[in-house]
């Protein structure tokens, strides 16, 4: 059973997963990217590719603001909305296609995260789309399977920590 690591919620218990494809990013990972990070407190996050909402729920309880989720399975959302209505915090989701939703929404993100499933790099459509949604300073959080190497291929984000966990490759960008 996943679990919040630390913060207000430390110790609840994530949405529960019913099948699919989801690989929630472990205890083990989370612990080193917010140890990393630091202080998220006030930040607006983005959550892409959320499955259980592992990441985004973690920001939130370390004292984000708010949260937006985008997952392209109907219920992971629904469970995470169910799981957010007993916390009590702003949160807003949508079930989609990635670029389909970013296409469509107008704010900026101080935290964006993204772990898209293994198989898939970001698109260089998904990276443009995820640079227009930054602003100077934005951290930009990319999990990918240890084994992939290419460079992001950005002009906006600079590689400021890199950290790999089990499978895992944590690459963290920060906005020029």
């Amino acid at each position: 059973m996943t679990r919040i690591i630390a913060g207000e919620w430390r110790g609840h218990s994530l949405p529960k997963l019913r099948g699919g494809s989801v690989r929630p990013t472990t205890d083990r990972a989370r612990t080193i990217l917010f140890d990393t990070l630091r202080d998220v407190r006030e930040m607006t996050v983005l959550d892409l590719y959320s499955g259980t909402g592992a990441l985004g729920f973690e920001a939130l309880s370390r004292g984000a603001r708010s949260m937006v989720s985008i997952d392209s399975d109907r219920n992971y959302i629904r469970q995470q909305k169910i799981w957010i209505a007993k916390h009590q915090k702003p949160f807003s989701a949508y079930i989609g296609d990635v670029k389909i939703i970013l296409r469509k929404l107008k704010a900026t993100f101080d935290l964006i995260l993204a772990d898209p499933p293994y198989a898939e790099d970001l698109s260089p459509e998904v990276l443009t789309l995820i640079e227009q949604h930054s602003a100077s300073g934005t951290i930009f959080v990319y999990e990918r399977n240890k084994r992939s190497e290419s460079p992001l291929g950005s002009q906006l984000f600079e590689l400021v920590k890199e950290k790999v966990v089990a499978e895992t490759r944590i690459q963290i960008y920060k906005a020029q």
